[in-house]
């Protein structure tokens, strides 16, 4: 997940992840194989016949399944591959080594919304904070961050919007504020407050 605030602080670092990375290698390399076999055996994939209900032979399908698992197995190969190099990085809080487990909420609006958000959440108090005004699509992008080893979240917002990204300072919150985030997954954050 991309982050100019984390980025730029020196208490975070983004770090590839070994096991992630391992298994969308493995996953592309198992799509290639099938890719391979797809492309050398295209021809009796070509000519399957199918029996339908009745004991009938049926060759309906036989055109589509040769063409289906090559772009099937080429797309997936290509996909994993990708994951395996973009998706595969986390960020990593530095004096602890704690990997952080985040969400990224949308939020439509502009450089005010941003101040009014970063105003709230720095509160810790979801009476406060909730709720935040997701969208599909918008400007804003609020990260929130769990770091539960060291029992902390961190919470980023930035304004992708021209060349460069506002960024408003990182919010950390502990005890409370903490627990209060913990509790919650990306749905919750767009629910008004409910005392529990």
């Amino acid at each position: 997940m991309k982050d100019a605030t984390l980025a730029q602080h020196p208490d975070f670092t983004l770090r590839r992840s070994t096991a992630l990375t391992g298994v969308f290698v493995a996953l592309a390399l198992l799509a290639l194989l099938g890719f391979v076999l797809a492309i050398t055996h295209y021809g009796e994939l070509a000519q399957t016949e199918s029996v339908s209900w009745r004991g009938r032979s049926t060759t309906a399908l036989a055109g589509i399944v040769a063409p289906a698992s090559v772009g099937l197995s080429a797309f997936a190969a290509f996909l994993f591959a990708w994951l395996a190099l973009s998706n595969s990085t986390r960020w990593v809080r530095t004096s602890t080594g704690t990997k952080l487990r985040g969400i990224e909420l949308v939020v439509a609006g502009d450089g005010a919304i941003g101040d009014e958000l970063y105003r709230r959440l720095s509160t810790g108090d979801p009476a406060q904070y909730l709720p935040i005004p997701v969208a599909k699509k918008g400007e804003l992008r609020v990260h929130i961050y769990r770091a539960d080893a060291d029992r902390r979240a961190f919470i980023t917002i930035e304004q992708r919007s021209g060349a460069e990204p506002r960024t408003w300072p990182l919010i950390e919150l502990a005890d409370r504020g903490y627990v209060q985030i913990k509790r919650r997954n990306a749905e919750d954050f767009a629910k008004p407050y409910v005392a529990a």
